[in-house]
């Protein structure tokens, strides 16, 4: 009988850790070298093999690191989320200001007073932080005839306001940027972030004197103010910018194909541009109180509504997102969906929903950045309608109208372990449903189920049960335990004995979920949370 050879082991293509390697290395040294039988971890050629394992360990892990760099959905490091978009011309929005009005109280004297407010009057924020925010009026300068219909009555005589549309900013001088080689693809970095892009300034020092440059989205072709295409030729004075994954800007020049090469020189490349952006500058109401700029007769200063719009940059999950939406949309607003999708790229806006309501009219529901919901500020209404301009159909009307609150009232009684403290258990039950109920965590039309604080209540520490007597919408008329005790004169249920309460909570019948319209947002407006020892 015929003695055949043994089978090499089978080569697993999955098995890519250490363990796995030096396994396989070893059964593989069994079947070639059989007369070595000391496998023991102090024999040389074990510490070879695990020194060949290590090695192949680190190199597959990172094998497989550069194969899941290749693709948005995998890719890990914010550098190349961006490369990868930027095939298919989609860049992620910058950091955006948030913007505010402000309420302008002066003093109205006897004689003839005009109050002069230039562009660029700075206000403050009361902020407990050592760098403030702070706001900038960026439109043109105002004269304003306190005894005219520009102002509004003030709440006391004597006194006249005025609202003044307020942007998160600080303008900054000129600034060098470096030498121009004369070479192409030249690139020079803003030492200051994040900057606004819309008002960024470049100029080159051409021998003649310094001459602004255009600003372009690409160097193959961009859209001008005007809805026109524009082609970057070799004449063509046009730069690009570039956000890294630092959020740092860098000003890329032409190839004198597409777009103007710098001429050869020594500091003359020179930006100006104002800074500002990110979610720290949505402050509350009230808080912009402190006027920079000196303005004659001027009271008090006060925003009445929280400020908002201010954003961080797009994050990498929502970039791959919103990236291929935009692209299939083709920057045209033909469908709500491109509406959608074009909004989110505008900036400004953490939620947005579209509806036709007729063949030649869209409305774009939007929820600004921020930290609660509020209305849409007309600074950012503006914006959009000037972004959706030279995008929709021609025809086509688009309304930006305000997302729409949900109220939601929630009462219950928890019962708690004697041993916590019943104070800082309250706070952590009422942060818990605050979190639940969070801006950054609901969307339009979100269902909300009892169920889900109950198992959010439940998993904290010290809680025994939980009972849950009203959970409705609070802006529709819903007869509760209280209402129905109160219609009988009766005491109400923080009022009753345990065993009372107990009882009608067992009887009573709760909502299994509260249902929300497709363009209106959740938010608690009521809660009502009584302790008992379990």
């Amino acid at each position: 009988m015929a003695v055949t050879d043994p089978l090499p082991p089978a080569i697993d293509y999955t098995n890519k850790d250490y363990a796995s390697l030096r396994r396989a290395m070893l059964d593989l040294a069994r079947l070639r070298l059989p007369e070595w039988t000391d496998h023991t971890p102090s024999d040389l050629g074990v510490v070879l093999t695990d020194m060949v394992a290590y090695v192949g360990d680190v190199i597959l892990y990172y094998q497989d690191r550069i194969a899941s760099e290749l693709f948005p959905g995998t890719a890990r490091e914010r550098r190349s989320v961006l490369q990868l978009l930027r095939l298919i011309g989609y860049e992620p929005t910058p950091p955006l200001p948030a913007r505010a009005d402000l309420l302008l109280t002066f003093s109205v004297p006897v004689g003839p007073a005009v109050i002069a407010i230039p562009s660029g009057a700075q206000f403050i924020a009361s902020q407990p932080s050592d760098d403030p925010a702070t706001f900038e009026y960026l439109g043109p300068a105002l004269s304003i005839d306190l005894h005219s219909d520009q102002v509004l009555p003030g709440a006391v005589a004597g006194q006249a306001q005025f609202v003044l549309p307020v942007s998160h900013s600080r303008s900054l001088p000129p600034t060098l940027l470096g030498s121009s080689s004369g070479e192409p693809n030249q690139s020079f970095r803003l030492p200051h972030k994040p900057p606004i892009l819309e008002s960024l300034v470049v100029e080159v020092d051409e021998g003649a004197g310094w001459v602004r440059w255009d600003r372009r989205d690409n160097f193959l072709y961009s859209t001008g103010p005007d809805g026109r295409t524009l082609l970057s030729t070799r004449d063509s004075r046009d730069y690009i910018c570039q956000f890294d994954e630092n959020d740092a800007c860098a000003i890329l020049f032409g190839d004198n194909v597409f777009g103007r090469v710098p001429p050869r020189g020594t500091n003359n490349v020179r930006a100006t541009c104002r800074v500002g952006g990110g979610v720290r500058a949505n402050v509350a109401a009230n808080t912009i109180t402190r006027a920079v700029t000196v303005l004659p007769n001027l009271l008090a200063v006060t925003n009445p509504a929280p400020a908002a719009g201010g954003s961080a940059a797009e994050s990498s999950e929502i970039a791959v997102r919103n990236g291929p939406m935009v692209y299939r949309s083709g920057r045209r607003a033909v469908t709500p969906d491109d509406c959608v999708a074009l909004a989110h790229h505008a900036g400004g806006v953490a939620k947005a929903r579209a509806r036709a309501r007729n063949w030649n009219q869209i409305d774009l529901i939007v929820a600004p950045q921020g930290d609660s919901w509020r209305p849409v500020p007309e600074a950012l209404r503006t914006a959009l309608l000037a972004y959706f301009e030279d995008k929709r159909m021609a025809g086509t009307q688009l309304r930006v109208l305000d997302a729409s609150p949900a109220p939601v009232a929630i009462a219950m009684t928890v019962r708690y372990d004697a041993r916590y403290q019943a104070d800082p258990l309250r706070q952590q039950i009422a942060d818990t449903v605050a979190r639940y109920l969070a801006y950054d965590a609901v969307d339009f039309g979100q269902a909300l189920y009892p169920s889900d604080l109950f198992a959010l209540i439940e998993a904290i520490p010290g809680v025994l049960s939980l009972d849950i007597y009203r959970f409705n919408r609070a802006d529709q008329p819903a007869s509760t335990l209280d209402d129905d005790l109160r219609r009988y004169d009766l005491p109400s249920m923080a009022e009753l004995p345990d065993f009372i309460r107990n009882a009608l909570i067992s009887r009573s019948a709760v909502a299994s979920r509260v249902d929300v319209g497709p363009y209106e947002l959740p938010v608690l407006s009521q809660l009502e949370l009584s302790l008992q020892i379990g």
